[in-house]
């Protein structure tokens, strides 16, 4: 679980995690280490991330993201084998935008209503 969010960590810090805590066969590592490397020479990571107004913010894929997406189901493939649940989500309201791109959202979440 992600202190800043409240929701789970994503993807790329599990596959991150288990790249570098994993068990993993010689195979496994080269396809997590290749995976991590192209999101890190392909994927623009925003300065605005470090902001603290921002540190809730999550980040989404758009529907046409096909190849970053493909990445990621390599990933999730890599982390089921090993035990770690992945949750594929997928929303038309991510929250307020704070950043956009080509492929990817990132929004702060709504705060969540709270019962009366």
């Amino acid at each position: 679980m992600d202190s800043d969010s409240g929701y789970n960590a994503g993807i790329l810090v599990a596959a991150h995690k288990l790249r570098d805590e994993g068990n993993l066969t010689v195979e496994e590592h080269r396809q997590l280490r290749l995976c991590l490397k192209w999101f890190n020479d392909e994927l623009e990571i925003p300065t605005i991330l470090k902001e603290p107004e921002h540190r809730r913010a999550i980040s989404w894929f758009k529907s046409e993201a096909k190849e970053p997406i493909a990445k990621m189901w390599e990933l999730k493939k890599v982390l089921i084998e090993h035990g770690i649940h992945v949750e594929v989500l997928h929303t038309i309201d991510p929250g307020v935008v704070v950043y956009e791109d080509k492929w990817q959202v990132i929004a702060k979440p709504q705060k969540r209503l709270r019962s009366q």
